[in-house]
């Protein structure tokens, strides 16, 4: 083959593939831009105040910890002055895995927390749910014969589990918002 038909058949298909991509471009959209209603995500968002994040009495810092991390997400700080339509709880259940056990000492290396949060969004003002959902995630963590390093990188795991299980949440909402299957 010529390198004249050659630079001619390239030439064409990437014309084909540009048109067919500029076809598409009006498709997509940020997610953090104007809703369907017209108002940014950010304000529908802020609108959304977080409630009780309901945990196993003996993981109460993981609770706290998540829902920090939605305030955070959501608001910003928590103190904003936007009103809140919107209350979002959850409810979490987590189990401890050992995947690693030494076969020399018979303790675990390492520990997996895994998590599942199912969570809500219900407009205060009428009780319906808008929006709801499941979140889930896992964070590892190496043990050692030391306890306190052991319980550290155990909590240390459980922040990076709860900012995780925050961003597939405030994500799945701020989705949700934009993409008007719902509208808040």
């Amino acid at each position: 083959m010529s390198l004249h038909k050659l630079l001619n058949r390239r030439t064409a298909s990437l014309a084909l593939t540009a048109t067919l991509l500029l076809g598409v471009t009006g498709c997509f959209r940020p997610v953090y831009g104007p809703t369907a209603s017209g108002a940014p995500v950010e304000t529908v968002l802020a609108a959304i105040d977080v409630g009780a994040i309901s945990v196993s009495p003996a993981r109460q810092e993981f609770g706290h910890t998540l829902r920090s991390e939605l305030v955070f997400a959501l608001d910003g700080s928590g103190t904003n002055s936007t009103a809140k339509r919107y209350l979002l709880t959850a409810t979490v259940t987590d189990r401890l895995q050992n995947p690693l056990v030494s076969s020399a000492t018979g303790r675990a290396a390492t520990g997996t927390i895994i998590a599942t949060a199912r969570w809500q969004v219900v407009e205060i003002a009428s009780g319906e749910t808008v929006l709801s959902g499941s979140a889930n995630g896992a964070a590892s963590y190496d043990r050692t014969i030391q306890r306190l390093a052991s319980l550290r990188a155990q909590r240390d795991a459980e922040m990076r589990l709860a900012k995780l299980l925050s961003e597939q949440i405030t994500g799945r909402i701020a989705i949700d918002i934009h993409a008007a299957r719902r509208a808040l």
